[in-house]
C-alpha cells in the first residue's frame, strides 16, 4: 500500500456499534489524513454534506437507526456517483447484498472486522481515488499532466512487455515456453516439431542434485539454439528435460531424419564438466517428430514416448502409436478392473493427515487397485472406469472399505466423492444406511472434488445437509487447482477446504504460488473454515505453511499412503 498516499486521504466511516467505531478510528486514523465518524445514516449523510469537497472514501455498515446504510448511500449516490464506498456487513446481512450492487461500491468486509481486510479493501479504493485525483489534475493543468500520462504510459508499455516475455519465456534457458509455442505453432501453415527429451536427465538430477541438473539444462539449450539458427528453426523448453524446436516446412522423411543426426551431432559432441565432481558427462537425446497440424505437440510426444520405450533415438509420429495404444490399455484395464472387482483387490490406502505438531488427526482413504502383486493408483484406470461404467462399483467398494476402518479403529476417515458419485442414488443409500447404523458419523468427513462441472447445486446441497444432520464434516477437495469457483464455500459452507497440491508443492520457490495459498488460506479462516495444505513433501513447505497458519498437512514429508491406518 501507498503510505504516502493514504495519508492525504480523508474518510467517513458510519457505525452505530459504539466499541467497534471507536476501535477501527484507533486503527485507521493514525495512517491518514482525517476520520470523520457518525453514528447512524441520518447524521452520516448530514456530515457528508458538510464536508463532501474534502471527503475521499466512505466506511459504513449496513444495518443502523434512523437511516441504514443502503438509504443513506443511495442519497449520497444522487450527488456523488464516483465516490468509493466500502460497507462493514455481517453475514445476516446478506439479503441487502443485491441492493449494493447497483449503488458501485468498492468492496466488503465481513464482521468482525479484520483490520488487516479493511486495509486491503482501502488499498482496493486507492486506485480509484488516485484515479479520481489525477482526473482533477488533468482539467487544472492538462499539458503537464499530458506529459505525466504519456511517460506513464510508456512505463507500462515497457512493463506489460516485459510481463509478456516472463510470461511467454522460460526462465532458466531464457528460450521460448510451451505458451509461446502453441501461440506459434497456430501461425505456422505447415508446421514440423521436433520433441527432445534428454537422455537419463532424472539420474543426473538425482545424483548431482538440481544445480548440476540446471547446468546440464542450459548447457542442452544453448546448443540447441545454435542448431536452430543454423537449420532455420526456433528453439523452446516445454519443462522439466523437454525441449522443442518448430519451422514452417513440410519436409520430407530424410530431411527430418538428417536434421535430428546433425541436432544429436551437435549436443554430444561436447561433453559437460561438473564443476566440485571433477568429471565430464556426455549427454545424448531423444527425439520425437510430428507434422501433423491437429494436436502437433501431442502427437510428436507421443513418437517421443514410443522411441523411449524401444529405445529409438527418434521416431517420426504414425497415428498408429495412438489410437491402439490407448485401445490396447482401455482392453487391458478393464479386463483388470472387472478382475479386481471380482476379486476384492480393490483397496483402501490410508494417508495421514497431522496438525502443527506432527500428530496424526486423520486419513484420507484413496482408491488402490492390486494386481499381479502390483499396487496401482487412480492414475492408471480411473478415466477407463467412468467408460466402462465400473466407476460406481468402485466407488461404493471404497465407501464399505472406509466405514469398516472406522469401526474397527474409531478413527477420523475423510471418504472422497465426485459429483458422479452424489447424483448417483445407489452410492447416497449406501452412505446413509452406513450413517444410520451407529453413531460413527462424526468419524466421517466427505471430501467433494472442486469441478466446474457442478451444475445441481441444490442436489450437492442436499446431500451435504443430511450428511452434517448426522454429524458429518464436509471438505472442498483440491481448492485453487484452476477452476476455484469461491462461490462453492459461501453455498456449501464446508468445514474444511483441502488447499490443492499443485499451489503448495511449489510455494518455496514460487511466490504467487505461495500469495494464493496464504490468500486461500486467509479467506477460509474468514469464514469460519479450517484449512488442510496437500502435497507437502519438504521441511521448508512445511515450516513455510506453519507460518501462514495452515491447520492440517497431508503430504510424503509426513507420510505416505498406508496399507491400513497406523
Amino acid at each position: 500500500m501507498d503510505i504516502e498516499l493514504l495519508k492525504t486521504f480523508t474518510i467517513l466511516y458510519v457505525e452505530d456499534e459504539t466499541t467497534l467505531r471507536n476501535d477501527v478510528y484507533q486503527n485507521i486514523s493514525p495512517f491518514v489524513k482525517e476520520v470523520i465518524t457518525a453514528v447512524d445514516g441520518a447524521e452520516g449523510l448530514r456530515l457528508y454534506m458538510q464536508n463532501r469537497s474534502k471527503l475521499d472514501l466512505i466506511i459504513t455498515d449496513i444495518l443502523m437507526p434512523n437511516m441504514n446504510g443502503l438509504e443513506m448511500v443511495d442519497e449520497i449516490r444522487k450527488v456523488d456517483s464516483e465516490i468509493p464506498i466500502i460497507y462493514t456487513t455481517a453475514f445476516n446481512d446478506s439479503d441487502y447484498m443485491k441492493q449494493t450492487i447497483e449503488q458501485s461500491i468498492v468492496g466488503y468486509i465481513i464482521k468482525p472486522i479484520d483490520i488487516e481486510q479493511l486495509f486491503k479493501a482501502i488499498e482496493k479504493a486507492s486506485l480509484k481515488i488516485e484515479n479520481d485525483r489525477l482526473k482533477s489534475q488533468l482539467l487544472e493543468i492538462n499539458k503537464e499532466l499530458e506529459k505525466i500520462v504519456e511517460d506513464k504510459t510508456a512505463e507500462l508499455v515497457l512493463k506489460n512487455q516485459e510481463l509478456n516475455k516472463q510470461l511467454h519465456t522460460d526462465g532458466l534457458t531464457a528460450l521460448p515456453n510451451r505458451r509461446s509455442l502453441i501461440k506459434d505453432i497456430k501461425e505456422l501453415e505447415s508446421p514440423i516439431i521436433l520433441l527432445i527429451d534428454i537422455d537419463s536427465f532424472k539420474s543426473i538430477n538425482d545424483l548431482y542434485g538440481e544445480s548440476v541438473g540446471n547446468e546440464v539444462l542450459k548447457f542442452c539449450s544453448a546448443k540447441i539454439k545454435v542448431f536452430s539458427q543454423k537449420y532455420g528453426y526456433e528453439p523452446y523448453r516445454l519443462g522439466a528435460d523437454v525441449f522443442a524446436i518448430l519451422k514452417d516446412d513440410q519436409c520430407i522423411y530424410d530431411t527430418c531424419v538428417s536434421d535430428v543426426l546433425s541436432l544429436k551431432e551437435v549436443i554430444s559432441e561436447n561433453q559437460i564438466k561438473i564443476s566440485g565432481y571433477n568429471i565430464s558427462l556426455g549427454i545424448d537425446i531423444t527425439v520425437g517428430i510430428s507434422q501433423e497440424k491437429d494436436d502437433i505437440v501431442a502427437k510428436a510426444h507421443m513418437a517421443l514416448t514410443k522411441a523411449k520405450e524401444e529405445k529409438l533415438s527418434y521416431l517420426i509420429y504414425e497415428e498408429k502409436y495412438d489410437t491402439q495404444k490407448e485401445y490396447q490399455n482401455d482392453i487391458k484395464w478393464t479386463k483388470i478392473l472387472k478382475e479386481s472387482i471380482e476379486t476384492n483387490n480393490v483397496v483402501g490406502y490410508y494417508q495421514p493427515i497431522v496438525d502443527v505438531n506432527s500428530k496424526v488427526v486423520k486419513y484420507e482413504c484413496l482408491m488402490r487397485i492390486i494386481h499381479d502383486n502390483q499396487v496401482y493408483t487412480p492414475y492408471y484406470f480411473l478415466e477407463i472406469a467412468k467408460k466402462v461404467k465400473f466407476y460406481p462399483d468402485l466407488t461404493k467398494i471404497i465407501i464399505d472399505t472406509a466405514f469398516k476402518t472406522i469401526r474397527k479403529h474409531r478413527c477420523r476417515i475423510n471418504i472422497n466423492l465426485s459429483i458422479q458419485d452424489i447424483i448417483n442414488k445407489d452410492i447416497i443409500n449406501i452412505i446413509i444406511e452406513e450413517l444410520e447404523k451407529d453413531t460413527i458419523a462424526h468419524f466421517v468427513t466427505f471430501e467433494l472434488l472442486e469441478s466446474e462441472s457442478i451444475t445441481d447445486y441444490e442436489r450437492v446441497i442436499s446431500f451435504i445437509n443430511v450428511v452434517k444432520s448426522f454429524g458429518c464434516k464436509i471438505a472442498i477437495d483440491d481448492f485453487g487447482s484452476g477452476y476455484s469457483n469461491f462461490s462453492y464455500l459461501l453455498r456449501f459452507k464446508p468445514d474444511y477446504i483441502k488447499i490443492d497440491g499443485s499451489l503448495v508443492k511449489n510455494i518455496h520457490t514460487d511466490k504467487n504460488s505461495l500469495l494464493v495459498t496464504k490468500t486461500i488460506n486467509d479467506f477460509a479462516h474468514s469464514l469460519g473454515m479450517k484449512t488442510v495444505a496437500e502435497y507437502v513433501h519438504c521441511k521448508e513447505i512445511f515450516d513455510l505453511l506453519t507460518d501462514i497458519g495452515v491447520d492440517e498437512y497431508q503430504g510424503f514429508y509426513m507420510y505416505e499412503p498406508l496399507e491400513d491406518v497406523l
